[in-house]
Parts: C-alpha cells; structure tokens; sequence
C-alpha cells in the first residue's frame, strides 16, 4: 500500500469513526469540533505525504500543527472524562482510561516518527515518510477504536 493510499485510509477510518462518538465524552458542540480536527488533520497528513524531500521544512511545520491539534483533542478528551467522572460505572470509567491510554501511546508513537522526519537524512525522506504514515495509521486507529468504544488493536 502506498503512502498516500495509507493517509487515505486512516482519513477515511477516522471520518467514519466520528460518526460513533461516545456520549459520556461528548456533547453535540464537541462532536462538531472532533469532526472538524479530524478533517484538519487528515489533510494535513495527505499534504505531508505530498511533499517531497525539497519541501521537508512545510512538511513538518504542517505535521508538528497536526501534533499540537492532536495533542488539544486528547486533553479536551481528559477534561471531558473528568466532568463526567461521577456520572459513570466503574467499567466505563476503566474503559474511557484504557482509551486515553491507548491514544497517548499511539500519539507518543506518532512524535517518535516526527522526530525522526526531523533529524533523519535528507536521503532517507521517503523511508521517514513512511515511518510517520505508519505511525499516523496506528493513531487513527486508537482514535476510531475511542470513538467506537472498541479496545485499541
């Protein structure tokens, strides 16, 4: 599968996912600003898999704007869980934990491969490319898997 079909793909998993969010965390002016971060960073990792090794500098610009993006989303996630915090069970408390944990650690994956687009060889660019197109994939599917109240793959 190629890099842009990947992007693509993860794109395309999180829009659907968005559909599916989870009460618990979410209100109707939530699901519109998750709706809207997802499509802001879905293009920005389809721009990011565009550039090429002359264009590295807007690359990462776009792709730490992504990371920040993702980065407000989990933490407005976490402020959600904390209001909600007396309302819910212990299971579903224990759930929307094990989610959070698995976006972090997706998230912490994809700022590794960041850093790698950043300090890598300009040689190496689509082999680093790929790495963080990877990484992207595994987030969006931690992402999906919040959303669908399934358990991260």
């Amino acid at each position: 599968m190629s890099f842009v079909t990947t992007l693509r793909a993860g794109a395309l998993a999180a829009a659907i996912a968005g559909l599916a969010l989870p009460a618990a965390a979410q209100d109707a002016g939530a699901l519109t600003t998750t709706d809207g971060v997802r499509a802001e960073i879905s293009e920005a990792m389809e721009a990011i898999a565009a550039y090429s090794e002359q264009e590295r500098d807007q690359a990462l610009t776009e792709a730490r704007a992504a990371l920040n993006r993702l980065d407000a989303e989990i933490e407005r996630r976490e402020e959600a869980l904390r209001e909600n915090w007396a309302e819910m069970s212990d299971a579903t408390r224990e759930t929307a934990r094990a989610r959070l944990k698995d976006m972090r650690a997706a998230r912490n994956s994809l700022s590794e491969r960041y850093g790698a687009l950043e300090t890598g060889a300009s040689g190496a660019w689509d082999e680093l490319k790929t790495g963080f197109s990877g990484a992207w994939g595994a987030f969006s599917e931690a992402w999906s898997a919040a959303d669908n109240g399934e358990p991260a793959n």
